[in-house]
């Protein structure tokens, strides 16, 4: 039986090709592995030695031989302009919600129409900061019980996690010794959410948490 030299070819290079294939996505799949799993990918430490120049990361950067803000990066500048970068969904879970420079920057999000849901613990919760949030139509749910929800993380975007031991509270942002640890591992974030959502699921029931040491009551669904 005579067979042409193109049909030869093409029976010959086709198992090829195939492996070829294979072999390629084989390598990207575990090039992506890699990736995922090299975490962390910055590390913020607190408090900062200042405030940063306001127009240090402007084209021009700071001209002025007299300004006295500090010009190299500061960590709670990064923390900000890493909160505005959201622009799907914002996770909060924080044991203390008070620093009013990052609430608003949550408000500001929820605005733009990023997915913004805020857990805390009963015990510090300030009133104002709560009726705050709330105006604005931002969900914030709490804790049922005498004990504490002493996580401090965000998810942003689904794609990042930020935790350590800083809490959003004054005493977080300018006193404190405090870290943040920024994770990008699709694991460690599905870890994450996991935990906020069973949360979530778990302090949206219809009660009411009394805050013992204010002597507040706050509905638990937000």
């Amino acid at each position: 039986m005579h067979v042409s030299w193109p049909t030869l070819v093409s029976c010959v290079a086709s198992p090829i090709l195939l492996f070829i294939a294979y072999r390629l996505q084989t390598q990207s799949e575990k090039r992506s592995e890699r990736s995922a799993a090299v975490t962390p990918s910055e590390v913020l430490f607190f408090p900062d030695q200042g405030l940063q120049c306001p127009r240090l990361n402007s084209w021009r950067g700071c001209l002025d031989p007299k300004c006295q803000f500090k010009h190299n990066p500061q960590s709670l500048a990064r923390l900000e302009a890493i909160l505005k970068s959201a622009t799907v969904s914002l996770e909060v879970c924080m044991f203390v919600i008070a620093s009013k420079q990052l609430i608003d920057i949550i408000i500001e999000a929820h605005a733009r129409g990023v997915k913004v849901r805020c857990i805390s613990d009963n015990q510090d919760m300030d009133g104002a900061v709560l009726r705050s949030l709330r105006s604005q139509g931002i969900v914030i749910r709490f804790d049922k019980s005498d004990y504490l929800m002493h996580h401090k993380f965000v998810v942003v975007d689904n794609k990042m996690v930020l935790t350590g031991s800083y809490n959003f509270s004054r005493g977080g942002m300018g006193v404190n010794r405090e870290n943040i640890i920024m994770v990008h591992s699709r694991h460690i974030v599905s870890a994450y959410l996991k935990e906020f959502q069973d949360m979530w699921d778990l302090y949206g029931t219809k009660k009411f948490s009394y805050n013992f040491r204010k002597g507040i009551v706050y509905e638990g669904t937000g």
